[in-house]
């Protein structure tokens, strides 16, 4: 492999490849003579700090020496985001300092003042909430530095871009297009993981296409919706039948449902980019973002603005945007969703970070070594990393009714018009223009009739409406057919903090055991811990509120926290380890009496952690075996205020509600307990469980405690093999597993990125409490799409009935297009459009598709038994005839009063029972009907006799019955 090279001059303690004690030298230097030597790139553009490098070279195969030579090196330099200065000279050749511009992203920086071992946290220096995501949808970002000891988390602020941010880093004028280039041409930096790459050199990287845009995948495009609507299957049949019906010079009335069908297209497209629109808009605001040093100061920006070589920071909960290579630090990182394993991968510097796995613990400063579609996750089939599709039974069932009815219509069709030409054309004559107006006139009645084309609009119609609706509550739906999934949830599972408790923790009580001393305070030993592990979870906020942040004790091994180990632990020098987390996992003997402390305080709701000390030190990823007890750390989550309410709605809506937390389970237990979780005292914990363990476990318990990424995901697997649909909320990466697994997942937008992206739906308000909300919209949209559909598909069902018996009886089909205008318009097309948007609160109940063919059915029967009884009239009780018509013009006015009369019945049973909503459309439908049928004398209508009258009003009245008795009978059998 080859690639263009360029000489420098820049000094060897500037190069970051300088190793040993010259590279430890340079790093402890004042970095004020960082960067007064460049290098000049093929374009001109300077790169400050940067030297060239070979690709071939191959970063990971660095030597054991010089990685604990780098690590050296990090240990000593600033945890805090300083300002970097550089040296300028000035007319006497006399080094002098200027300060670098400023950010435009808010700087955390240490304050001066505190340069002692202790940083004792005041009010104004509190670490809460508000410092960790107080610009997550918050726009007007200052420049002031926030006072107080910065611990290390390197997306403290940005962590998702809002849309104003985003918008101003699009270049005006200029419209993203991917490239494609070839990286083993491009000229390779090394920079300074302290400095980055320069702006000059950024800008140049984006022009040769060097930059990690890559063209969305997901989701529709403008063309894609207007595609999809216009060029159907049904649709295309349809302007087949109009265009033959031009040719043969039918009527203007004939034609009429191409109005219908233009508007439905119409319609569709207009709802769908006003949905989809509304969801681009929110889905910038919960867009996944990178931390980048650049031009030495730490700035949020979009992953497709990653360049290659670019420096990038890493934490917890961060899905990894792009192929890159540790320089500091070192990471846990789940690979599951590219691998399928979920044990972590240690990461240290000289490894491989993959686009699409996630950092589950530990934090670190990669350089990028891969962008765009070069990226590892970009050249997988499948793209794992983004989320699964719901297996959406609506869907299904749709795409089953159009494979069905497709051959059923191009054989009917085809089939009919054969037969009309045998009747209308004489034996060894040719059909004159007036025959095949006959011919394809008939042929179209028949055809139209079996297309239930405005059952796929009102479908994706509904659907399009409820995420508007659901958009306005701040819930984002990353895929429409989630919506139906979550309306079918039978089991919520979720955890306690975020959820239950409101995320905002602190310490209620801390108890010393006796027998441990040391020289540092408790507050020194904790603080301290936390600036070496900078762990940035809820619980370490609330550590730092009580103890603040301290540098008096010097780490030497750092294990920082996990889901998975669920303690986190810390080697000083001279001081031994520290280890901190769940009692049962940090003390291997916890001893009666500390036992005692745990259940009591935990019996009433708090969670407790111990503080540990070991005089030996971490060896690898071993912690010493002998423990001794320093602490107990009382600490209470506040439970939401409307808390019980939801779960009570739950309760009260035949969701059972399943409580998945890593605390101790009888803290969870009396947490579920008060806000009426049922079940509650049913708790366990899994610590130490097998899988077959766990998967016994699943359906008898209702809180489990001590639960690791993997039993998560596994107790999803038993429920839902239990026949139960499952929904899983989650916030951080060790829900992510679960969320996977789960029929319907949620996310909420404070939480972890990865979280995020792998969630069918996301909370921008962080708010559980709108959980009934988008399960009582799921149920509108499934209930009412189940009962329009059921409208759609009686007619089908009449028409493709229908054509078989008059193409078995050797007679044309007496319904033209015209003829079915009332039907298709009064009865089912506004009537259905008002009822799919209705509030509809019950339960979801059986199938999809059996609870449509057997509501579409009884009224299919009955039209048809409706027209059939017409034209055995006509048998028995001649009507008189009509020139150039094969059947009476009465008969068919008879048949056309029947079909709309009779379809009035089924819409009459559809809304029962009333309310005031169905009884004004049901008035409203009738007079609608009646001013229809009087304006429009062409659709074959011509006045009846008293006789015929008396006899269509008796088939129509009986029709109401025979559509009761016949759903009584297929709601007995259950199809399924």
């Amino acid at each position: 492999m080859t690639e263009k090279t360029k000489k420098t001059n820049t000094p060897k303690t500037s190069s970051p490849k300088t190793t040993g004690k010259s590279a430890r030298s340079a790093e402890s230097k004042s970095t004020d003579n960082v960067g007064d030597k460049q290098t000049r790139t093929g374009d001109g553009a300077s790169v400050k700090n940067a030297t060239p490098r070979t690709v071939a070279r191959n970063t990971a195969n660095r030597t054991a020496a010089g990685r604990a030579d780098e690590a050296a090196a990090t240990a000593d330099a600033p945890l805090a985001m300083t300002m970097p200065e550089t040296d300028e000279q000035d007319g006497n050749g006399v080094s002098k300092k200027k300060p670098a511009k400023k950010s435009t992203t808010r700087i955390i920086t240490k304050d001066a003042e505190y340069e002692g071992s202790l940083r004792a946290y005041s009010g104004n220096a509190k670490i809460d909430q508000s410092v960790i995501d107080g610009s997550v949808f918050d726009d007007d970002v200052t420049e002031e530095p926030i006072s107080g000891y910065y611990h290390k988390s390197m997306t403290i602020d940005d962590t998702m871009l809002s849309h104003e941010a985003v918008d101003g880093r699009r270049r005006p004028g200029k419209r993203r297009k991917q490239k494609t280039v070839d990286l083993t041409v491009a000229e390779r930096y090394e920079p300074d993981p302290g400095v980055g790459l320069s702006s000059e050199v950024v800008e140049a990287r984006i022009e040769q296409g060097y930059d990690n845009f890559v063209k969305k995948k997901s989701g529709k495009s403008y063309l894609s919706i207007f595609i999809q609507n216009i060029f159907t299957f049904f649709n295309i049949l349809t302007f087949i039948v109009a265009a033959a019906l031009i040719a043969v010079g039918a009527g203007a009335t004939q034609l009429f449902f191409i109005v219908i069908i233009t508007a439905n297209i119409v319609i569709g497209i207009f709802q769908e980019i006003r949905s989809k629109m509304k969801i681009d808009k929110l889905s910038l605001v919960s867009a996944p973002s990178a931390v980048v040093i650049r031009d030495g100061e730490r700035s949020v920006i979009p992953t497709s603005d990653v360049v290659l070589d670019d420096i990038i920071c890493f934490e917890m909960g961060k899905q990894i945007c792009t192929d890159s290579i540790v320089v500091r630090g070192e990471c846990e990182v789940n690979e599951s969703m590219l691998t399928g394993e979920s044990e972590p991968v240690k990461k240290r510097a000289g490894d491989m970070l993959y686009s699409g796995s996630f950092i589950s613990s530990g934090s670190v400063i990669a350089r990028v070594e891969k962008v765009g579609a070069a990226n590892y996750v970009e050249t997988l089939t499948s793209h794992a990393k983004k989320y699964k599709k719901p297996k959406s039974e609506l869907m299904n069932s749709i795409k089953l009714v159009i494979k069905v009815l497709s051959p059923f219509i191009i054989a009917i069709g085809a089939l009919m018009v054969w037969t009309n030409y045998r009747n209308i054309v004489p034996d060894g004559m040719t059909a004159t223009y007036k025959n095949w107006n006959e011919i394809v006139t008939s042929a179209a009645g028949s055809v139209i009739g079996m297309i239930p084309s405005g059952m796929f609009l009102l479908t994706s119609l509904a659907l399009a409406a409820s995420v508007l609706r659901l958009a306005r509550k701040q819930t984002l739906v990353q895929d429409l057919y989630c919506i139906e999934m979550l309306a079918r949830v039978d089991v919520l599972c979720l955890d306690k903090t975020g959820t239950i408790t409101d995320g905002s923790m602190e310490v209620n009580n801390v108890i010393e055991i006796k027998g441990f001393e040391s020289e540092h305070s408790l507050a020194e030993i904790i603080g301290s811990m936390l600036t070496a592990t900078g762990d940035n979870n809820q619980t370490a906020l609330a550590l730092a509120n009580k103890f603040g942040y301290s540098k008096a004790l010097n780490p030497t091994g750092v294990l920082p926290f996990s889901s998975q180990r669920k303690l986190s632990a810390v080697t000083f020098e001279g001081e031994g380890t520290f280890m901190l987390g769940a009692p049962e996992f940090v003390l291997k003997d916890i001893g009666v009496r500390i036992e005692k402390l745990i259940n009591d305080n935990a019996a009433n709701g708090f969670r407790v952690m111990v503080l540990a000390h070991s005089p030996a030190e971490i060896v690898g990823e071993k912690l010493p075996a002998v423990r001794r007890p320093v602490c107990l750390l009382v600490i209470e989550d506040h439970i939401r205020e409307d808390a019980i309410e939801t779960i009570k709605w739950f309760k009260e809506n035949n969701v059972a509600v399943k409580v998945i937390s890593g605390d101790n389970p009888m803290t969870v237990s009396e947490v579920a307990r008060r806000v009426g979780v049922e079940n509650a005292e049913l708790y366990v914990s899994l610590e130490g469980f097998s899988d077959q363990d766990v998967i016994e476990a699943a359906n008898k318990y209702t809180v489990f405690g001590r639960v690791t990424p993997d039993q998560k995901r596994l107790l999803v697997r038993s429920i839902k093999a239990k026949d139960h649909t499952v929904a899983m909320t989650g916030d951080g990466v060790n829900d992510i597993l679960a969320m996977r697994e789960s029929d319907c997942s949620v996310a909420m937008a404070s939480g972890a990125e990865a979280a995020r992206n792998v969630s069918h739906l996301v909370l921008l308000n962080n708010d559980f409490t709108s959980m009934p909300d988008v399960v009582m919209e799921g149920r509108r949209v499934v209930n009412n799409i189940q009962a329009s559909s059921a409208m759609f598909l009686m007619k089908t069902f009449m028409s493709i009935v229908l054509s078989i018996i008059f193409l078995a009886m050797q007679q044309p089909y007496p319904l033209a297009t015209n003829n079915l205008m009332p039907l298709e318009t009064c009865i089912i097309g506004i009537p259905s459009f008002f009822l799919a948007l209705q509030a509809n609160k019950n339960i979801i109940r059986g199938k999809f598709l059996s609870n449509v063919v057997s509501r579409a059915v009884p009224g299919g029967v009955a039209l048809v038994l409706g027209v059939m009884s017409m034209y055995m009239y006509n048998i028995f009780i001649e009507l008189p005839a009509t020139p150039d018509s094969a059947y009476p013009s009465q008969l068919i006015s008879m048949m056309v009063i029947t079909i709309t009369c009779v379809g009035m019945m089924v819409l009459f049973r559809q809304c029962e029972p009333f309310n005031a909503f169905r009884t004004v459309l049901m008035l409203g439908v009738v007079a609608v009907t009646i001013l229809f049928l009087y304006i429009m004398p062409s659709i074959g209508l011509e006045k009846i006799g008293f006789t015929q009258t008396w006899f269509v009003a008796t088939v129509v009245l009986s029709s109401y019955f025979i559509v009761t008795i016949l759903t009584k009978i297929l709601s007995s059998i259950k199809l399924k």
